[in-house]
């Protein structure tokens, strides 16, 4: 089963969020997740960095950039 979900998340709440996701990832090791952030106003390199703070360490792809 495949679940799409679009979420608006003040900038102050996203890594909160992201460690939620993936909490439950670690917890239920049959799913996987697909994380996509927009965030116009920070540096894709900015992102990547916030993203390894979540634990355990996430598998992170940079999709369709340059």
């Amino acid at each position: 089963m495949k679940c799409t979900l679009v979420a608006d998340i003040p900038a102050e709440l996203l890594m909160q969020w992201l460690q939620h996701v993936r909490d439950f990832d670690t917890a239920n090791p049959g799913c996987r997740f697909e994380v996509a952030i927009e965030a116009p106003d920070k540096l894709t390199g900015e992102m990547i960095e916030k993203l390894r703070e979540i634990n355990p360490d996430l598998s992170i792809e940079k999709w369709g950039l340059k």
